[in-house]
């Protein structure tokens, strides 16, 4: 049985709910306790196996991570500790326990935005202070991009509530264009980050027809429950689906896929192969030079131009017609600025 993050969430909800001496928890109890607990990660509830929760009771029973938890049934059907005071936080591990809590810590730490998650990162918090007691100082083995002074992180526990309790919220935003912040009543739909900003995309109660918009997080100032104005679903709104045809968070609901072709030079080539620009990506044509010509099928937007345009001279969009022309006129802008530098090199 592999040991993931989810198996050591599982692990660190059983043994918090066995420390609870004030309930006895009957093997659904157990099994809706690790559930709620995965999906506080996972956003939606998959609920977890009897054989799955079996497996984690003999993990932890067993010696392979230096647990031997001494759970016990009580009556056939309350499971505790026979130890009252035993508790997994309280043990040394293992050099495979160590290595599992190192890997899902490494993750867990990039998720401090969530406050429904402190529970389980405090749990795991306390066992790798035995990870430092047995190897001495940690030395991180991972690192994710962070913006330096970013501020969006700070509401995302919030609105995640919101979302996932179909609450409707008033936010008090402020858009680059706007002077001045203003109150926003909207129906929150899905959570989204995109090159590490977070967006919130939603709807304003305002709209008069159905759409949806784009909130940045670092432009939010305040978030509140509206528990006096009634949630109100967007029927063509699909969080699961609704960005697979789309790179970044630039759509409108009735955009539509378009089919995009672009050259990439043979210096890229490999690059674009290797990280796809998005999952659509098929490679059309291999020419002699090294060159590829590929197609995506994608909604045209602004965050799909600033890829094409961040490859500079070495990306050619060929199709459709207007988006050429679109990056075009970019480059054309763009070498306005260096005129002098070309003549003088010409």
């Amino acid at each position: 049985m592999p040991i993931n993050r989810a198996t050591l969430i599982r692990i660190s909800t059983i043994d918090r709910c066995l420390q609870n001496h004030y309930r006895r928890w009957t093997i659904n109890d157990l099994i809706e306790a690790c559930t709620d607990a995965l999906a506080e990660f996972e956003g939606r509830s998959n609920p977890v196996s009897r054989r799955t929760f079996q497996n984690d009771l003999s993990l932890m029973r067993s010696d392979r991570l230096g647990y031997n938890a001494p759970i016990v049934v009580r009556d056939h059907k309350y499971y505790e500790y026979e130890d009252p005071d035993f508790s997994i936080t309280h043990l040394p591990l293992n050099d495979e326990g160590l290595d599992a809590l190192n890997s899902a810590l490494d993750i867990l730490r990039q998720l401090q935005g969530f406050p429904q998650l402190a529970s389980s990162i405090e749990t795991i918090s306390k066992l790798n202070e035995q990870i430092s007691r047995h190897t001495g100082a940690s030395v991180p083995a991972m690192e994710m991009e962070h913006v330096a002074g970013y501020t969006g992180a700070r509401f995302i526990g919030t609105i995640y509530d919101a979302v996932r309790k179909q609450q409707t919220i008033v936010i008090e935003y402020q858009s680059f264009k706007a002077r001045q912040s203003g109150a926003v009543t909207v129906y929150p739909y899905l959570l989204k980050e995109y090159r590490n900003r977070w967006f919130l995309i939603g709807e304003k109660a305002t709209n008069r027809v159905p759409q949806v918009n784009i909130f940045a997080l670092d432009r939010i100032h305040s978030v509140a429950v509206d528990k006096e104005h009634p949630f109100k679903k967007c029927v063509d709104f699909d969080p699961e689906h609704f960005f697979d045809d789309t790179i970044g968070v630039t759509k409108d609901i009735h955009d539509k896929a378009r089919r995009v072709v672009i050259k990439i030079d043979r210096r890229q080539a490999p690059y674009v192969e290797s990280k796809p620009f998005h999952r659509s990506q098929k490679v059309e044509q291999r020419f002699r030079d090294g060159s590829i010509q590929l197609s995506l099928k994608v909604v045209i937007n602004n965050e799909l131009e600033r890829l094409i345009l961040g490859y500079g001279g070495h990306a050619e969009v060929v199709a459709p017609p207007e988006f050429r022309t679109r990056i075009a006129e970019s480059v054309r802008i763009a070498a306005g600025h260096y005129k002098y530098e070309i003549l003088k090199n010409d």
